[in-house]
């Protein structure tokens, strides 16, 4: 059985508010997210960090981090820990325009104790991402000594990167991976959608 989380858990610093409360061209992010993984999983939940509310209602377990202010990685273990199934599905609050033809062609990779993520100009992007539930000692082990960087547990775990390429065929302008981390980007995104009508 397949499993979804949203990371919702970031304090949003660079932005200047939560994240979780992001609504891009007229829809909260993280509705629409919940709606793309409810699709694919057999459950899903919200990584949240530390529970507080949101400007719109959410239909969704919220799950907080076993080990607070720690990240990215403090989520997918709450994450992992929270949900039943043998992998989970990961993706971040931040990323609107995330494609179901791209987190299928993730899941095909999916296999026994490995994690599967790709690779864009070379860099290792963790969401989406499919962790499974075999990592959480390693996860653990990370979290306690301090080792929070995702992309660095990545590379110590058994992990397949899919390339660029096979990202193109599915997502040609690779929009899947935009993410707001700035207020500036949100306004960007406004202008580019409000031109592309």
């Amino acid at each position: 059985m397949l499993s979804g989380a949203i990371l919702a858990g970031g304090a949003g610093r660079r932005f200047g508010g939560d994240k979780a409360g992001l609504v891009v061209e007229g829809v909260p992010v993280l509705t629409r997210l919940l709606g793309l993984l409810s699709e694919l999983c057999a459950e899903v939940v919200v990584a949240i960090g530390a529970m507080r509310s949101l400007p719109f209602p959410v239909e969704a377990e919220f799950v907080e981090d076993v080990f607070p202010g720690r990240g990215p990685l403090a989520g997918i273990h709450a994450a992992l820990r929270a949900t039943t199934g043998e992998t989970c599905l990961v993706v971040a609050c931040d990323m609107p325009f995330l494609s179901r033809a791209l987190l299928v062609r993730l899941l095909r990779e999916a296999e026994p104790g490995m994690a599967v993520a790709f690779r864009i100009a070379g860099y290792i992007e963790p969401f989406p991402g499919l962790y499974p539930r075999a990592l959480l000692p390693r996860l653990e082990e990370a979290l306690a000594t301090g080792a929070l960087g995702v992309q660095d547990f990545l590379r110590r775990v058994p992990a397949r990167f899919l390339p660029e390429e096979e990202a193109i065929r599915v997502d040609p302008g690779l929009r899947s991976f935009v993410n707001v981390n700035e207020i500036h980007d949100l306004a960007e995104l406004s202008h580019r959608s409000g031109a592309g009508r």
